[in-house]
């Protein structure tokens, strides 16, 4: 049950003077908590009713992302701007478990011990942004999100009293961002629903449209190469090379559509998929360093074997590395992310720090000739759609304007 603004009272053992608790800050947080359904309103409120009592240089909000199976930065307050979204801890590695079990805050001044339990990478990312504590958000008994606070803006140390402050704030925000989580993923998840359901009723109709006209193009092409071949006069000639040019790029857009509807014939094979994504990386190393754009990899040491058609694969890949370079024209960063999301399956995650997609156009990326890039056909995405479908899998794509994309890509891992 939710802590009410009374039940909070009663919690502190020991009263102390009316001026120097804030109790309106619990008041006001209980208000907006009833008033507030979006997820990431209540996020930036619970970090702002803590800035408002405590002089802290940083705060963030990590949530469990049940997708890619870690807590990613939701909100945060300081710390290194964009590069903050780049944080993120594992669910299942120390930090967590650590967290999970214990259900109170973590003090890596007090307890300094605790270091040594947690990974290199963990300890990285602690000591990068200075945290001193770390608190525990839980709901329903379940470790939710992760509470990181910098040192004070004043250089002095915690109070016992701002300790507690911060503990009584987290439960009822817990409860609250679990209830706007599921109300998020229940909406996404007929969001995907009825794409699934477009996407199937598109790609019927573009198998049709595309059969039909392949017929009678077939038809012309052949015409204008014979008279192509036939004709004396050089203008005629260069009329029919561009009309014929024209037909070719038609012929190209139909068997994208093809590729969409009914992706040509999986030859599966056993392979290794990191060797694909090395490649595809390969490929577009090139273009990133003239763009100036950071490559960063977090791919697993051991080989990932799969099976699956690897030139379908590469061409997935490969399709969304170059989406990720053409959205940081100025520079930025590309992460590729590989690892098991559970027993059975297998993530790939690619980001970018580019400008983002406006959420009005993220239930059209995979719609066939649905594009924002000029001189694009928009059938790229509508293509790798199909392509990891036809695997058995599935493909997200997550954005932001202003703080880049996400696509998570989630294929079937079978030995």
């Amino acid at each position: 049950m939710p802590i009410s603004f009374q039940g909070l009272k009663r919690l502190i053992s020991r009263p102390k003077p009316a001026e120097t608790y804030p109790w309106h800050i619990f008041k006001e947080l209980e208000d907006s908590l009833n008033l507030i359904e979006d997820f990431d309103q209540i996020a930036l409120n619970f970090l702002g009713k803590i800035k408002e009592s405590i002089p802290t240089d940083t705060l963030v909000l990590l949530i469990y992302d049940q997708d890619v199976g870690r807590f990613k930065v939701s909100a945060f307050m300081g710390g290194p701007g964009r590069e903050m979204r780049s944080v993120g801890f594992s669910g299942v590695e120390p930090l967590a478990k650590w967290l999970k079990v214990n259900k109170s805050y973590l003090s890596l001044k007090v307890q300094p011990g605790v270091l040594d339990y947690l990974t290199a990478a963990e300890r990285e990312i602690l000591e990068s942004l200075g945290i001193e504590l770390c608190y525990p958000i839980i709901s329903m008994n379940r470790l939710i999100g992760i509470l990181l606070l910098g040192a004070k803006s004043d250089a002095r140390e915690y109070s016992k009293q701002e300790l507690s402050f911060i503990s009584l704030l987290t439960p009822q925000t817990g409860i609250a961002l679990e209830n706007a989580l599921l109300y998020k993923e229940q909406r996404e998840r007929f969001r995907r629903m009825l794409r699934a359901d477009k996407l199937a009723t598109i790609g019927e109709l573009a198998a049709g449209a595309a059969h039909e006209i392949r017929n009678p193009l077939t038809a012309i092409k052949s015409s204008l190469q014979y008279l192509e071949s036939k004709s004396r006069d050089e203008t005629a000639r260069k009329l029919l090379g561009t009309a014929l040019e024209e037909t070719s790029r038609i012929e190209e857009i139909l068997s994208g559509l093809l590729s969409f509807s009914r992706p040509t014939e999986i030859k599966k094979e056993r392979h290794d998929l990191l060797e694909s994504l090395e490649e595809s990386l390969e490929l577009i190393a090139f273009q990133a360093r003239k763009q100036k754009v950071r490559i960063v990899k977090d791919l697993p040491a051991s080989a990932l074997l799969v099976n699956g058609d690897r030139a379908q694969l590469k061409q997935v890949f490969l399709n969304l590395l170059l989406n990720s370079l053409q959205a940081m024209n100025g520079g930025g960063e590309l992460k590729l992310e590989v690892g098991p999301a559970d027993g059975s399956d297998l993530l790939i995650t690619v980001s970018d720090t580019g400008e983002g997609i406006p959420e009005e156009n993220l239930d059209r990326v995979f719609d066939p000739f649905f594009t924002t890039k000029k001189g694009g056909t928009g059938l790229g995405l509508s293509i790798c759609y199909g392509i990891v479908k036809s695997h058995g899998g599935d493909i997200e794509v997550r954005s932001q304007v202003g703080r880049g994309t996400t696509v998570i890509i989630k294929l079937p891992l079978k030995a």
